[in-house]
């Protein structure tokens, strides 16, 4: 997806959506803007456990990356974390919120 494409989509002219985008959003451009609603998608595959089965090349790709230093650059950008270490604790914290984590001294 491109910003023209996107702007022909909503009807409005791309210089109108690009100053949209930069002032009332607050993302530096188009791809900021797209790369964030990426690693939202990213994310939430990440700490699904159904999918703890798929490689995070599999979801980076899913989530409309085209390869994996880009989206290990944006998700470490965006989190702080690698996408490997964020799905191990969110899973983690999912399986203790479950109750399915057994304590040590069982």
């Amino acid at each position: 997806m491109t910003i023209a494409t996107l702007a022909k989509r909503l009807g409005v002219p791309e210089h109108r959506l690009r100053k949209h985008i930069n002032e009332a959003l607050g993302y530096s451009n188009f791809n900021a803007y797209v790369n964030r609603h990426r690693i939202i998608a990213a994310k939430a595959a990440l700490r699904d456990p159904r999918l703890a089965h798929l490689p995070v090349l599999t979801i980076a790709l899913d989530s409309g990356f085209a390869s994996l230093p880009p989206f290990n650059r944006a998700f470490r950008a965006e989190t702080g974390q690698s996408a490997t270490a964020y799905r191990s604790v969110a899973l983690a914290e999912g399986r203790s919120v479950n109750g399915q984590i057994e304590s040590e001294n069982s």
